[in-house]
């Protein structure tokens, strides 16, 4: 039968080994990395931008936040390439939806119908009307 050297005598106690681990990891430098609030912006903005852009009468929404995202997407941009700061892809998608936005945006100006969801708003007020149903009154 063979043996190994595990490094440390049987005897030796294991709290002893846990207390030096410990040690090693409040020794280590812990990374603190912030997202950045512009690229967080860009994307909610973005987002919310591209779900209003079906609708005709939320058009100038649309439009306002989609200008609002293509800003804090170039700023969010910016500030992600900073050491310590995390955001790049967010900001991204951000300036992504914006630009979507503004192409659906552009096509209805210039004669293509891309208001496919105004038929929708007396189906979407039902099911919100449905939905709140199931709940119970205060």
């Amino acid at each position: 039968m063979t043996t190994q050297d595990l490094g440390r005598p049987l005897t030796q106690d294991l709290a002893e080994d846990r207390g030096q681990l410990d040690g090693l990891f409040e020794a280590s430098p812990a990374s603190s990395t912030r997202t950045s609030a512009a690229a967080v912006l860009a994307f909610v903005a973005g987002t919310v931008a591209v779900l209003l852009s079906p609708f005709s009468v939320q058009l100038g929404a649309a439009v306002v936040l989609a200008a609002t995202a293509l800003v804090a997407s170039v700023v969010g941009l910016a500030r992600a390439s900073r050491p310590g700061t995390s955001g790049a892809v967010l900001a991204s998608l951000g300036m992504v939806a914006a630009l979507g936005t503004a192409a659906v945006v552009g096509l209805r100006y210039v004669g293509v119908d891309t208001a496919v969801a105004d038929g929708l708003g007396a189906g979407l007020r039902d099911a919100a009307a449905a939905l709140t149903a199931l709940f119970p009154q205060p």
